[in-house]
C-alpha cells in the first residue's frame, strides 16, 4: 500500500555541498539529527502528492527547477508537527464543527469574522483575544503548522466518530505573485486504526531512513563518539517526543465562544 506521509532525504554528498557552497562549517550540521533529515514530503491522496511545486513557478522567477516536485524542507519538521497534533486529531469532534470543516464553512467563515475581529478597538485586548482563541484554537491545532513556509498550504485532520478526515488545499498561495504549488484541494477519509498505522509506518520508515544517513555520517570520519552518541540521543526525541498530557476540550466553551463571534460580527456559521 502507498504511504500517506511520503518523503525523501537529499542525498548526503548534496546535502554537504549544500552546506559548503557558502563557505558553511558542515560539522555543526551533522551533529545535527534534525539537520540531517534535509529532504522532501508530501501526503499521498487520490488527488496526486500534495503539495507538489507549481510547475511554472521556478521558471516565473527565473531560477532552474528543483530536482523534486515536492516540498523541500526538514522532514524531522514535517514529522514533529504531525506527531504534536495526534492527541487533539484523535479527539472527535462534535458534529456541527465536523460538518463545518468538511463543507468548507469553517474556512468561508474564518476569513471575513478575522477581518472583523482585528478591526475591533482594543478596549479589552485579553477578553476579546481569549474569546477568538476558545473560538477558533480547536481548528488551529488539527493542521499543520507550516508558518515557516512563504505561502503554506493547508493540511488538516480531523476525527469523526470512528473515521479520521484528511484534507488539503493548495490553491491560490503565491510568492511574489506567482502560484507556487500545484492548485489542489479534497479529502479523504480512513479509518482511526489505519491513520494510527500510517503515522506508525511514517516513524518507522524514517527511523530507518536516518539510521542509514548516520552511518554515512560515521564513515566520514568527521564525527567523534560523544557527537555520534548525541546523534542517537537526539533520535529518540525527534521520533519519540514525550507528549504532555492534554486536558479534553471544553466543547461547550468552543460552541459558545463561536456563537458571540457570530452574534458580534453579523456572519452566521452554526445557524447555517
Amino acid at each position: 500500500m502507498t504511504p500517506l506521509f511520503g518523503f525523501r532525504l537529499r542525498p548526503l554528498p548534496e546535502l554537504l555541498e549544500r552546506w559548503t557552497a557558502g563557505g558553511a562549517d558542515p560539522l555543526p550540521y551533522l551533529r545535527g539529527w534534525y539537520w540531517l533529515t534535509d529532504g522532501w514530503y508530501w501526503l499521498r491522496t487520490p488527488a496526486g502528492d500534495v503539495p507538489t511545486n507549481h510547475p511554472e513557478f521556478d521558471y516565473a522567477l527565473g531560477q532552474p527547477p528543483g530536482p523534486e516536485p515536492h516540498l523541500d524542507y526538514l522532514v524531522a519538521r514535517f514529522w514533529l508537527d504531525l506527531e504534536g497534533l495526534l492527541p487533539r486529531v484523535l479527539e472527535p469532534l462534535p458534529a456541527e464543527l465536523a460538518a463545518a470543516l468538511a463543507s468548507g464553512a469553517w474556512d468561508a467563515w474564518h476569513a471575513p469574522v478575522s477581518a472583523w475581529w482585528h478591526a475591533l478597538p482594543d478596549d479589552d485586548e485579553q477578553a476579546s483575544w481569549e474569546l477568538w482563541s476558545a473560538a477558533t484554537s480547536w481548528a488551529n491545532v488539527r493542521a499543520l503548522d507550516m508558518g515557516y513556509l512563504a505561502a503554506p498550504p493547508l493540511l488538516r485532520f480531523w476525527r469523526v466518530g470512528e473515521n479520521v478526515n484528511v484534507a488539503w488545499d493548495t490553491r491560490e498561495q503565491r510568492v511574489q505573485g506567482h502560484l507556487c504549488w500545484t492548485e489542489t484541494w479534497g479529502q479523504q477519509a480512513m479509518s482511526v486504526a489505519a491513520f494510527a498505522a500510517e503515522v506508525e509506518d511514517f516513524r518507522g520508515r524514517l527511523d530507518t531512513a536516518m539510521t542509514a544517513r548516520v552511518q554515512a555520517v560515521a564513515a566520514l570520519g568527521q564525527l567523534d563518539a560523544a557527537a555520534l552518541t548525541s546523534l542517537a540521543q537526539q533520535r529518540q526525541l525527534t521520533l519519540f517526543p514525550e507528549s504532555g498530557l492534554q486536558d479534553p476540550t471544553d466543547w461547550g466553551a468552543v460552541l459558545s465562544a463561536i456563537r458571540r463571534l457570530e452574534e458580534g460580527s453579523g456572519t452566521p456559521l452554526l445557524a447555517l
